[in-house]
């Protein structure tokens, strides 16, 4: 059979992430990160002293060690920052997060898209559980930054109490729960791209034994491309009930319907990072076509999570949620730029579904020997889901060019495009089951965190073909396990300054037969040295971290370049630095800064050896920014001013290095007023200041995306 389906390179180049909206209303950055983040972490564990019922824990080890006291490199932000950044996704909030190379395609929303320490991630946990994604197409449920609490962002292998989760880390998004205070926030917002945006957040008590909370949002919003648009509607209720003195019962519910969602489409390198004949394409380029290219989905997910205090030492949580989601994607890539400037496309569609549930069941307690506290965790995990694709492709059969000197974007007949040309439809069955546990140790100024975990990951993939009428089919199957382990220190001395060091693993299961061996593949692992440094004042008005790792992803599988060879042999190392610094240089004034310092390259592949010593795609082994607050007094109490800038240094055009992306750097901009005796808040934030035009990324030199122009919005905020 001569036929191959579209490369990886072209499918992952026609993968889709998370756009960035209107101007960071970065504001507050500096004065409320320190504040914000560090009251808001002190408010959550004094309310775990009152209630033990509160069910928080910290993305970090899944208990109520604060993150300035955990032996890890962790990140947090508040909901306060989430709402003067006008984060509507992940990625967009991830921009001033040292470690992080967030927004590599921006000018898409389908889903989020950001490496950390440089390995690259599209799914994110929401509540401490992974939004629920077969981990291989384009269905990956996205929980809006309204309906989130908090973003904490835990960096190197997390494994050992997550399983399956890329090297470099996760994001945890903190849902939004019911409060015992009656409170209700209406906003609107209006902006550049005819943004229209309405949300209500209300929460208060039902009974004296139940209280509730309501998230509600609607957005619309051209895209940054010519012809694409967002639209997204989102219902998230929830309520919590005491049962019983001993027992909590939250049970929520989460809609989102994104009828509108813009597909990753890329540019040819000739036009973005290169002049072609005609110059450079403007920014707004758009390489699909308005009758065809699209995206939608539908995502509903009902939990509850239970918790109960069995004695004063020792209680249970179980989280458990079930997902439904489904989404339809008609999108284009292209192949060849002819000397005619004709951009040659293909025409393909993925018409997806998945629902499957997942449920983590913690048992913690504490036991005290001697002038040693343990505090003990024993955990086990399960997830199961079931997945329908198909994937139709037009192979270019009958497929209209498009000319980038005369650029058209209604040219598809979609009734005349051949979509039966290749046929794939998969079902695709997940199945994850996990045990761990975990010693966290304190005695004296010292603290040791111990912990482990077994997974067992099944996977089977029946998948059938057509190929211009000749018929064919493949069943794949993964039955992988692994055991993950951490182990940290941290010692803190009394003038706040902390010293702390880690081992931690992570493994990722991989399919497939190895072409050498005859074997099948074995789960690619990753393990990571760090140590690092945190520091807190006495009064809390500065916070400092930094951290050194040396990160090394093994087993990874490597083919030769005609893919027509597999094995698993080879090697990704990262190493680096990070900085992030919080401060209150007066009571008016306040700073934030981070830096990122990353040495990443290919350390093995026996099958290309032209890709050892490079570094991969996405990555910037450079990055910082700065960011600073001025909160006005006297006659302009209430009123206050951020400006930042942020800098992302120079990434690869292609795995074999042969080009550069050049560097950018961005300024962001936001003002804000209160009105405290109207409970009114006026908002005006803008990104990308100057309107710089600059690519993004590439994934080779054939598929490029531009960055993110500028954007601007004004909001008002009422509470009740």
């Amino acid at each position: 059979m001569a036929f191959i389906k579209p490369s990886s390179a072209v499918r992952n180049a026609s993968k889709n992430t998370a756009f960035s909206l209107s101007a960071l209303a970065l504001a507050v950055l500096a004065s409320t990160s320190v504040f914000a983040q560090q009251e808001e972490e002190d408010e959550k564990l004094e309310h775990i002293e009152v209630n033990p019922m509160q069910s928080y824990r910290s993305t970090a080890t899944k208990s109520s060690l604060r993150p300035i006291e955990s032996p890890v490199s962790i990140s947090v932000i508040d909901q306060d920052l989430l709402q003067l950044r006008q984060a509507d996704s992940v990625n967009k909030a991830l921009r001033y997060v040292s470690g992080v190379t967030t927004e590599s395609r921006p000018t898409i929303t389908i889903f989020d898209q950001f490496t950390i320490r440089g390995f690259t991630t599209y799914q994110t946990f929401y509540d401490g559980l992974p939004l629920l994604t077969n981990n291989s197409w384009n269905l990956y449920p996205q929980v809006d930054a309204f309906a989130t609490e908090s973003l904490e962002i835990l960096k190197g292998p997390a494994s050992s109490l997550y399983g399956l989760v890329p090297p470099g880390g996760m994001v945890n998004q903190v849902a939004k729960y019911p409060k015992d205070e009656d409170e209700t926030l209406v906003r609107a917002a209006l902006g550049s791209d005819s943004l229209f945006e309405l949300g209500l957040d209300t929460a208060g008590a039902l009974t004296d034994n139940a209280r509730y909370r309501l998230v509600m949002l609607g957005r619309k919003r051209d895209g940054f491309q010519d012809t694409t648009e967002t639209e997204r509607y989102t219902i998230a209720p929830s309520v919590t009930v005491d049962i019983s003195s001993e027992t909590e019962l939250t049970l929520s519910g989460y809609y989102q319907d994104d009828p509108e969602m813009i597909p990753s489409t890329p540019l040819p390198g000739q036009g973005t990072l290169y002049s072609d004949q005609f110059g450079k394409l403007d920014a707004s380029t758009y390489a699909g076509d308005e009758n065809w290219n699209s995206f939608s989905r539908e995502v509903l997910m009902l939990g509850y999570k239970l918790n109960h205090q069995i004695t004063d030492s020792w209680s249970i949580l179980q989280k458990f949620r079930y997902t439904d989601s489904e989404a339809l994607q008609r999108n284009s890539y292209h192949s060849v730029l002819d000397a005619e400037n004709n951009l040659y496309r293909s025409a393909y569609l993925t018409d997806e579904e998945t629902d499957g549930i997942t449920v983590d069941t913690q048992i913690a307690g504490q036991i005290v020997t001697g002038d040693v506290v343990h505090n003990l965790l024993f955990g086990v995990d399960y997830q199961d889901s079931d997945s329908t694709v198909a994937y139709r492709d037009t192979l270019g059969t009958n497929t209209p060019p498009l000319n980038l000197v005369n650029i058209d974007n209604d040219l598809f007949d979609v009734s005349a495009l051949p979509l039966d040309f290749y046929q794939e439809d998969h079902d695709i069955d997940v199945e994850q089951l996990g045990f761990y546990v975990q010693n966290e140790m304190q005695f004296n100024n010292i603290t040791v965190l111990l912990n482990g975990r077994y997974d067992n990951f099944e996977s089977t993939d029946v998948a059938a073909n057509v190929y211009d009428g000749f018929e064919y089919g493949s069943t794949t199957e993964i039955d992988q396990s692994e055991f993950s382990g951490r182990v940290a220190t941290m010692y803190t001395f009394d003038s706040g300054w902390r010293v702390y060091a880690n081992y931690s693993e992570s493994f990722e299961p991989v399919t497939g037969i190895d072409s050498v061996t005859g074997e099948a593949f074995e789960p690619t692992t990753a393990d990571q040295i760090e140590v690092g440094t945190k520091f807190q004042s006495s009064d809390g008005a500065t916070t400092f971290t930094g951290a050194y790792f040396v990160l090394t992803k093994q087993n990874v599988v490597v083919n030769t370049p005609d893919f027509l060879q597999r094995t698993q042999t080879g090697e990704v190392e990262s190493k680096g630095v990070e900085l992030e610094l919080n401060t209150n240089i007066t009571n008016a004034l306040s700073l934030q800064a981070n830096a990122t310092f990353l040495d990443m390259e290919v350390t093995e592949n026996e099958l290309d050896p032209a890709e050892v010593g490079n570094t991969p795609v996405w990555v910037a082994e450079e990055s910082a920014s700065l960011w600073a607050n001025y909160l006005f007094e006297d006659n302009l109490d209430g009123l206050m001013i951020g400006a930042g800038v942020r800098y992302v240094g120079e990434t690869q055009a292609d795995k074999y290095n042969t080009d550069e992306v050049p560097s950018y750097t961005l300024i962001d901009a936001v003002i804000t007023y209160d009105m405290p005796e109207y409970d009114l808040r006026f908002t005006g934030s803008i990104s990308n200041l100057t309107d710089k035009e600059y690519v993004g990324s590439c994934f080779d030199t054939n598929n490029c995306w531009f960055g993110a122009q500028r954007r601007f919005e004004v909001g008002i905020e009422k509470r009740f």
